[in-house]
């Protein structure tokens, strides 16, 4: 891209996270001209919300990207399990109908294999180390665009309309003006990954420590994603506390884990903070902007909605901008439909997260 490059297409996508890449590929398949962002250099982005439910399952089935996906690699999980004092206390497995409570499937191979498939429909689909500057407007200050940086150089990029898939601190949203109602759950997560001992099960395993829930996720080539609540704001004053007896919780609720903690854990460095908190947009389109997964609606951890709901609004949205695409993108109410179509179920999972963090010690005490 040469330096003050104009580019045009009819939808520009802001964030190529999983929501981002699946709407992308979805427009691509009817022929209808997208671009996407990504402000990262490729697509092995951090991100710890790697299960898919039944319902993200079933989607990525729909439009034929899940057994492809699962040639990659995807890891099963074949049941939940309460643990005390080293030992499984209760366990919960699928329902009849269901052969998992959960699919690990690694994010690089999720995104990979959605690219790669808008690839065979004849074009690149993303711009990576491009990052959104600011909106593009015309001379009555409409907004026909966006401005970005690509590689440093500055450019634009002139669309019908413009989706911000680009997470929970999205540009796209803060530069249209969109506010979210922001809710704190009262903790935050720390996330460490350590190699899965000979034997690991696929399964999650839950265990409490001091009242604060401690789940283990077990993941596609050999690993163990930790996720360890704390109280809110608490890391700092923790950090300040020998190490040595805040790890050796872990091992003692997970005796089999004693080996790769010792090895893979052994500074408060090691784990990853995560600030905890949900929220949701009060619109989430305004003229031709509209807003998709964690941009429109964060979620937590809890129940792992987050990348499910993201995949659901895709779907929704990627049929609304087919039906536009009918007369040119010249209407854009319609992109507020996709909050009508999918903001009650999103209610529903927010507020479900919050039934399950506040009854997880009351539950949890129940299997005792």
């Amino acid at each position: 891209m040469n330096q003050n490059t104009h580019l045009k297409t009819d939808v520009c996508i802001v964030g190529a996270g999983p929501g981002g890449a699946l709407l992308s590929f979805l427009l691509n398949q009817q022929g209808i001209s997208t671009i996407l962002i990504e402000r990262q250099p490729h697509l092995l982005k951090s991100f710890r919300g790697e299960v898919l439910n039944q319902d993200g399952e079933d989607l990525l089935k729909k439009h034929g990207l899940y057994s492809l996906v699962a040639k990659r690699g995807v890891l099963p999980l074949e049941e939940i399990q309460y643990w005390e004092n080293g030992q499984i206390i209760h366990t919960i497995t699928p329902d009849k109908q269901e052969s998992h409570v959960g699919i690990h499937v690694p994010q690089d191979h999720l995104l990979e294999v959605i690219v790669s498939q808008s690839r065979t429909l004849g074009n690149e689909p993303i711009l990576f180390n491009t990052v959104m500057t600011g909106l593009l407007r015309d001379k009555t200050d409409q907004t026909v665009g966006i401005n970005i940086r690509q590689e440093g150089r500055p450019a634009s990029i002139e669309a019908a309309v413009i989706v911000g898939a680009d997470g929970r601190y999205s540009a796209v949203r803060k530069h249209v003006g969109l506010t979210p109602d922001i809710r704190k759950h009262g903790y935050d997560l720390l996330w460490a990954r350590i190699p899965a001992p000979a034997g690991w099960e696929p399964a999650v395993r839950m265990a409490s420590m001091d009242g604060q829930q401690l789940a283990l996720f077990s993941q596609f080539g050999g690993y163990v994603q930790i996720g360890w609540n704390i109280p809110q704001g608490a890391f700092s004053k923790l950090r300040e506390q020998p190490f040595a007896p805040f790890v050796q919780q872990l091992v003692a609720a997970f005796p089999c884990l004693a080996d790769s903690v010792a090895e893979h854990i052994r500074t408060w460095s090691d784990f990853v903070l995560l600030s905890v908190e949900s929220s949701f947009a009060e619109s989430w389109a305004q003229g031709n902007v509209v807003l998709l997964g964690d941009a429109a609606h964060t979620m937590t951890p809890t129940g792992a909605f987050g990348l499910n709901a993201a995949l659901e609004d895709a779907d929704a949205l990627s049929k609304l901008l087919i039906a536009m695409s009918d007369n040119q993108f010249k209407s854009t109410e319609q992109l507020q439909m996709l909050q009508a179509i999918r903001g009650e179920k999103v209610k529903r999972q927010l507020a479900r997260q919050l039934e399950m963090e506040s009854s997880f010690q009351q539950r949890y005490e129940s299997f005792q």
